[in-house]
């Protein structure tokens, strides 16, 4: 069994909230030998002159160097450990180096139910973002000597930094982070919403080599890190289409037409050409429609099979030869001019393979905010107001995804082709469910960024089609992963769309729904 040290900076807190958190250590399963306290040397001496702590065979100290050979577990104080934190802890740090868990949050009146924060697993992307993985983390002795080497200071400076910087020098460093499906330990309500801090983020960015401009976004605490793009790679943009046309804001249109159109004269990246799938039977008027929109960029290649989906994104593959393909449906619109850039510059991290948008009705309600196995494949918050943050900000954070809906899609064209591209046997549905599953399993990270926005005008209020062929299929092959989506958390309640805990009540809605769901909800 584990020997644990906790860390708590003491420089912003009070006796009492360092009393509290010193109380939850005595009953804890499993007793830390030690406990720094780093920041206030005041604040030290009262606590180690408590009547309870003294009797406590725990050291309590400013004076730790190093963690030796134990589990450090750095607590904010004032939060309190869960009795079984330690013991859950103890079950995995021989297989992982570097640990983090869910954590409750105090009743914001006495007549509120608590609120249950249920983070993800390890998601790189977002923790740029924001400090997602809380104010607990647990990390094995050699994680916590690699992260103070060059650290004036040491271990009690770590302590007393900022949780996003900590978190960052922390997962810099392990090899194997993991998160811990329970609650490790409790909290005051407003410390449910993740942090961040700017300084924090330009400074990993600095010493991971990540040439970027970071800003921040005050009002939902997350940072934004725009890689500046050190190429200009080509785009094949793949339309399949059967030339229909439908009304868009007000207009009649030929919706490939359209999307083409809107494109290339909307997008300030402009380093792509068009290929056009058409089906044999596309009306000539919407054919030439589409041809005109194009103009000397577009490629015409005719489809003569009964529809399949993956198998138009292929032949559009095969007939194109840019190093990236933008997979885009025929009822898409461009909204963020920079998209394309935006997407572009997050392919540029080596390991990752694919990128998608935001994606948004015609009346601006979330059409996609990225897929979501649980186990149904879902897209996250479908149908909701974009004005929402989403549970922990999860709506407003650059993030790793499961997968990708093919409306709107960049990847990487070496990766599409080794991965032999969309499974022709998902002729409508799940085919970038399969993808998304077969890039996780070849290793390639998928990231989703609401700093990128196009419209899709699909039909809200349509009933998805589901073929018995497609969902057995998707069963067979994937089945232990629909069950358990990295992305998810096993606490949060199934078939449903939206970040929301497994429980009842109004306070679980509230939590999933974000800042303004009082007024959403209502």
């Amino acid at each position: 069994m584990s020997n644990f040290i906790i860390v708590s900076g003491a420089s912003n807190c009070s006796f009492r909230d360092l009393l509290n958190t010193g109380k939850s250590l005595l009953t804890s399963s499993i007793r830390p030998s030690h406990w720094l306290i780093s920041g206030s040397s005041i604040q030290l001496s009262k606590i180690q002159n408590h009547r309870l702590l003294q009797k406590s065979n725990v050291i309590i100290t400013d004076k730790l160097s190093h963690p030796d050979h134990s589990t450090v577990v750095f607590l904010r104080a004032g939060d309190t450990l869960a009795q079984d934190a330690l013991l859950h802890i103890s079950n995995g740090i021989a297989e992982h180096d570097l640990m983090y868990g869910d954590s409750e949050h105090g009743r914001a009146s006495r007549f509120d139910e608590p609120s249950k924060v249920r983070r993800p697993q390890w998601s790189p992307e977002r923790l740029r973002s924001h400090n997602y993985v809380g104010d607990l983390l647990a990390a094995a002795p050699t994680v916590v000597a690699t992260a103070i080497k060059d650290l004036e200071g040491g271990l009690a400076t770590l302590a007393t930094l900022h949780e996003h910087d900590r978190s960052l020098r922390l997962f810099e460093v392990c090899t194997s982070p993991h998160r811990i499906a329970q609650v490790l330990y409790h909290s005051s309500q407003d410390r449910m919403t993740p942090t961040a801090s700017l300084d924090a983020v330009q400074q990993h960015c600095e010493r991971t080599c990540i040439d970027a401009i970071c800003s921040i976004d005050q009002e939902v605490q997350s940072v934004r890190v725009s890689r500046r793009l050190h190429s200009q790679p080509k785009i094949s943009v793949i339309v399949p289409t059967r030339g229909t046309t439908e009304m868009i804001k007000g207009k009649q249109v030929v919706l490939a037409a359209h999307t083409i159109e809107t494109l290339i004269n909307e997008s300030t990246y402009q380093h792509f050409d068009v290929i056009a799938v058409l089906d044999s039977d596309t009306p000539s008027e919407s054919r030439q429609a589409i041809q005109d929109a194009g103009g000397e960029r577009i490629k015409v290649v005719d489809y003569d099979r009964p529809f399949n989906f993956a198998e138009k994104i292929n032949l559009g593959a095969v007939c194109s030869e840019s190093e990236l393909l933008l997979l885009l449906n025929d009822d898409t619109e461009i909204i963020s001019q920079d998209a394309l850039e935006t997407l572009v510059s997050i392919l540029e991290d080596p390991s990752v393979a694919m990128a998608g948008p935001m994606l948004l009705y015609e009346d601006l309600a979330i059409q996609s905010a990225g897929h979501i196995l649980n186990p149904v494949p879902i897209d996250l918050y479908r149908g909701y107001s974009s004005t929402l943050s989403g549970a922990q900000n999860i709506l407003k954070v650059q993030r790793e995804t499961s997968g990708i809906i093919a409306a709107c899609v960049l990847i990487k064209r070496e990766v599409f082709e080794q991965l032999g591209g969309l499974c022709t046997l998902f002729p409508s549905n799940f085919n970038d469910v399969d993808f998304g599953l077969k890039m996780h399993d070849a290793g390639y990270r998928i990231v989703w960024t609401p700093h990128a926005q196009f419209h899709h005008f699909e039909s809200k209020t349509r009933s998805i089609k589901m073929h018995p062929s497609e969902v057995a299929n998707i069963g067979t092959r994937w089945r232990d992963k629909l069950e358990d989506d990295p992305y998810f958390n096993p606490h949060l309640e199934r078939y449903i769309n939206i970040w929301k805990e497994n429980v009842m009540g109004q306070r679980s809605v509230l939590d999933a729904l974000g800042p303004t769901a009082p007024i959403a909800s209502k």
